[in-house]
């Protein structure tokens, strides 16, 4: 008979779906809780009943318990999984370490209810596995240019916590590129769906790229909810584009020469990592994972006032060889079967 986890989530994105479909490939037959975030008092308890009755039904059953991010629904599976004695993981990428008191951004941001939730949730699960090791004990460099406070260390008191860096994998056969084919253009993409996104992603150092790159194409892809021009001036060399496919934004990867990743807060982007695999050499800000993936494969800036050295690396003569070696950083650090391993070893 085969081994059963449960994976609980609050959105279904690309890295919840890679890591189900890891379970199943190691012979696991995975458990579904999804409890979409919910601002309506009704739809919120109904969540929660939800989760108490999959909870009982399926970690009775299950040898884990994994919820992707810490939040309210991590809460009742976890108390659950320590009531029938099942190992638990919460998997952090990023809001769940962090507060950003300029962009009221992070699961701490406020306290009250929420954060005494998510205290709690550290305090009981089995182990916390970290996307990238800056959402251990923060980020400096965050902390000391944007004043971000991370760290998962600083949201618990529980001095004996196990954290373990368990790096997102990316499926490298499928993030790929034509090498004959000419790249141009500079893309980013995100989440668009309120100014707190626009101001987290830096899409105004984007903007101010294309102020001094005229003849450049400039593209923002994911667009939610929002217009973003109704934020930004946006410059006439600029498309935006909303929320595209997994194969469609492999094309635009393709496409494009460069891609941006200015983000003031991260924890390792699963955007840059598939740009990079579909041959773009990277752009980014000196934050959290961000320079691990870029390595000296590309180009990090540390604020707007490297506007200047950012257009002329644009402009530099970078060719074909530059875009093998942000693809082969990529496929040598963070391919999928590094973390289906990793995965393997903690779960067995």
């Amino acid at each position: 008979m085969k081994k059963k986890a449960t994976v609980v989530y609050s959105v279904e994105r690309s890295f919840v779906k890679s890591d189900i479909s890891i379970l199943e490939a190691l012979d696991l037959k995975v458990y579904k809780i999804h409890s979409s975030p919910e601002k309506n008092l009704f739809k919120f308890l109904l969540n929660r009943i939800r989760e108490k009755l999959k909870s009982i039904l399926y970690l009775s059953r299950s040898k884990v318990l994994i919820s992707w991010f810490n939040d309210y629904h991590s809460f009742i599976p976890i108390l659950f999984s320590k009531l029938f004695f099942k190992k638990s993981i919460i998997i952090v990428g990023g809001y769940d370490a962090i507060v950003d008191n300029k962009n009221n951004h992070g699961l701490f941001f406020k306290g009250g209810l929420r954060s005494t939730i998510a205290k709690l949730n550290y305090k009981m699960v089995n182990e916390v596995w970290i996307v990238h090791k800056s959402l251990e004990n923060g980020c400096d460099f965050a902390r000391q240019k944007f004043n971000v406070i991370s760290g998962v260390r600083r949201f618990t008191s529980k001095k004996n916590i196990v954290i373990k860096e368990i790096n997102t994998g990316y499926d490298t056969r499928f993030w790929n590129y034509d090498q004959s084919e000419e790249k141009t253009g500079v893309l980013t993409a995100a989440f668009f769906s309120d100014k707190r996104v626009i101001n987290i992603k830096g899409l105004n150092i984007f903007n101010q790229l294309a102020t001094f790159l005229p003849n450049v194409n400039f593209t923002i892809v994911g667009e939610s909810g929002i217009r973003i021009s109704e934020f930004i001036n946006l410059e006439p060399n600029i498309k935006v584009m909303g929320v595209q496919t997994r194969s469609e934004m492999k094309e635009l990867y393709q496409k494009h020469k460069f891609y941006f990743q200015g983000s003031r807060l991260e924890g390792l982007p699963n955007s840059l990592c598939e740009a990079m695999l579909c041959g773009c050499i990277p752009i980014g800000s000196r934050v959290f994972g961000i320079p691990d993936a870029i390595g000296t494969t590309g180009f990090l800036f540390d604020t707007e006032k490297d506007i200047e050295h950012i257009v002329e690396f644009i402009n530099s003569d970078l060719g074909a060889t530059d875009l093998k070696k942000a693809r082969n950083r990529i496929v040598r650090k963070y391919d999928i079967s590094k973390r289906t391993e990793k995965i393997r070893q903690n779960i067995f």
